[in-house]
């Protein structure tokens, strides 16, 4: 007797831990290989106008899709608040923290410029 399909089969999907692991230990094998290696040192070093040329679209296309310092930092923030949003934190500051520190500096609220300001940058706002 034959059995009938399940019919739900391949509707779910499972994620594996383990996966971005392994495309990244992938292309970890591929860019540690000698001739990998040799390669784009040739690729680099050489005089040809052809591959100058293409070195010179492939960085500037390169550029295109690198990471900012914006970027850089919004992703260390969520790295240490998972739930961080730019949107909601720009709020913050905006309704918030700007005017206090503001309305401080104005009053030379020594005390409360303290409260708000790391010790790097108390000198420059201290000194009036």
């Amino acid at each position: 007797m034959m059995k009938s399909p399940d019919i739900r089969a391949g509707e779910a999907l499972v994620l594996s831990e383990n996966q971005q692991a392994s495309t990244s230990t992938r292309f970890a094998f591929i860019k540690n290989s000698p001739a990998y290696q040799r390669w784009l040192e040739t690729y680099e070093e050489s005089d040809s106008p052809f591959i100058s040329a293409l070195r010179t679209v492939t960085t500037t296309v390169g550029g295109w899709f690198d990471e900012n310092e914006t970027a850089r930092v919004i992703r260390s923030m969520k790295e240490i608040d998972p739930d961080f949003r730019l949107e909601k934190w720009t709020g913050e500051l905006r309704e918030y923290i700007v005017p206090e520190v503001v309305d401080a500096y104005l009053s030379a609220d020594r005390e409360s410029l303290r409260q708000w300001c790391g010790e790097a940058v108390r000198p420059n706002l201290l000194c009036r």
